[in-house]
């Protein structure tokens, strides 16, 4: 996935007077785990985010003089971005992608599909759409498995089919049963 990097700058007084010198840190720091805890990211509404499309949040606190800085810097899925970027791949020489472009892609797709699944949400039909769509690349390339691929690409139709109808229990079964065929796969070819 990619993604682009956004960063916003809070200044707060560094108040010694109080108990707490850095209680407006606190405060702010309060505030953005509510704000996380209810899926709410007010303070960051002035770039147009949801929480869903934060990927990496990184805080940084400075004293300087008499001012507290906070920095963030927010790390987002860039908007319409699929797991599936086959921008400046390596190919072989037939004009095919890499084997190995493939699998980081098929990757990348698999672990997201298997993040919304575990919170039982169903996948971005982009990122099934991706997968199966490298899994059939993937089933051309002789010497990987190829005797798993049948019964690998009838899983992949059948995990298609329950994404298409939004069936969450019947892709949460067939993610599954990939996951242990992928792990048989790579345990005899890794």
């Amino acid at each position: 996935m990619s993604g682009k990097e956004m960063k916003f700058e809070k200044v707060m007084p560094f108040q010694t007077s109080e108990m707490v010198p850095f209680k407006n840190v606190a405060d702010f720091l309060r505030g953005l785990a509510q704000m996380i805890e209810q899926g709410n990211m007010d303070e960051l509404k002035e770039f147009d985010l949801t929480f869903g499309d934060i990927k990496k949040m990184k805080l940084e606190l400075k004293r300087e003089g008499d001012q507290l800085h906070l920095k963030a810097k927010v790390k987002v899925v860039t908007a319409g971005a699929v797991c599936c970027e086959t921008t400046g791949e390596e190919t072989e020489a037939d004009g095919k992608p890499r084997y190995k472009t493939i699998k980081k892609r098929m990757d990348k797709c698999f672990k997201s599909m298997g993040d919304a699944l575990k919170k039982g949400l169903v996948p971005e039909k982009a990122d099934v759409n991706a997968f199966i769509a490298d899994s059939e690349l993937m089933v051309g390339y002789a010497g990987h498995g190829d005797e798993h691929y049948d019964q690998y690409s009838k899983l992949c139709v059948q995990l298609n089919v329950a994404c298409e109808n939004d069936d969450l229990v019947a892709m949460q079964e067939k993610y599954a049963e990939l996951k242990a065929m992928k792990k048989l796969c790579h345990d005899q070819y890794k």
